[in-house]
């Protein structure tokens, strides 16, 4: 996985089981709704909002089955592709901090 050093990390809620339901009217209860031009920034962060909105909620029976193939030897690794992929992320590190 590759992260942008140009865009910040977002720090998700702790707990993603269950997202509270938001009214998408858009307007708030008791305000008057007015015509508003949102700046590009507040544009961006609209859409990271629905972005965010989309990913899915933790899948526990999954994790769960995951612990159990682990825990009972049957989960199978590639230390292959691990290290591959360590190998990848350093390179991506170095990459960065080279280019600073």
């Amino acid at each position: 996985m590759k992260i942008d050093p140009g865009v910040k990390q977002v720090t998700l809620p702790t707990a993603t089981e269950n997202r509270p339901a938001q009214a998408k009217t858009g307007a708030r209860p008791g305000t008057e709704q007015t015509d508003v031009k949102l700046s590009p920034r507040a544009a961006q962060l609209q859409e990271l909002e629905t972005q965010l909105a989309a990913i899915p909620v933790v899948d526990r029976s999954k994790v769960e089955n995951i612990k159990q193939a682990i825990a009972s030897g049957q989960y199978a690794v590639n230390a292959d592709n691990v290290a591959q992929g360590l190998i990848e992320s350093v390179k991506d590190m170095l990459h960065v901090a080279k280019s600073k």
